[in-house]
């Protein structure tokens, strides 16, 4: 029987963080591809990761009981990809200097050797667009995420969430299509 990741928080509120242990081990895969597919950095996608539990341990209390964790959680990651960049004062609106060997592995097979360059392809085209869409790509593509949970993660209404992913989905296959 798995506990809900929304009950296992509400526990971390109430005092026993041990708990955050199992939402580490669910989310920390998941969270770290996030960032390094949108950094394409993994030092900095694994020290990323790390502050995301230090700050949900260090603001628990913020957490609404009842909320979606998932939810909860990518807010607090995107705030701190954020503010790790302000404070560093690193532009945040293009991935630079992508090593794809070494981030995302490299095989010898033909077939994946085109699959890759296809990826690769898709990468540059969503490095073209600004932090926000393509976070907004990953957040819903990659991660699979639903558009009243981009609404919340992004302050907006779930209208509008649907509005901007379809227009920035329209926007990255026409961009796609010109490689």
């Amino acid at each position: 029987m798995s506990i809900a990741d929304e009950d296992i928080m509400s526990n971390v509120c109430q005092g026993k963080i041990e708990q955050l242990g199992w939402l580490f081990e669910r989310y920390h895969k998941k969270l770290f591809n996030f960032y390094l597919r949108t950094t394409a950095n993994r030092e900095l996608s694994e020290d990323l990761t790390q502050m995301v539990f230090e700050r949900i341990l260090k603001y628990k209390h913020s957490y609404k009981e009842g909320a979606s964790f998932k939810t909860w959680f990518y807010s607090i990651a995107r705030n701190v990809k954020i503010d790790y960049f302000r404070k560093n004062k690193i532009p945040t609106t293009d991935i630079e200097n992508l090593n794809w060997d070494r981030n995302f592995g490299h095989r010898d097979l033909e077939t994946e050797i085109e699959r890759n360059e296809k990826i690769k392809m898709l990468y540059e085209a969503l490095n073209t667009l600004n932090d926000e869409k393509r976070e907004l790509v990953i957040l819903t593509q990659i991660e699979g995420m639903e558009y009243s949970q981009i609404a919340h993660i992004f302050n907006i209404t779930e209208n509008a969430a649907r509005v901007k992913v379809h227009r920035t989905l329209k926007e990255l296959k026409e961009i796609f299509q010109k490689k």
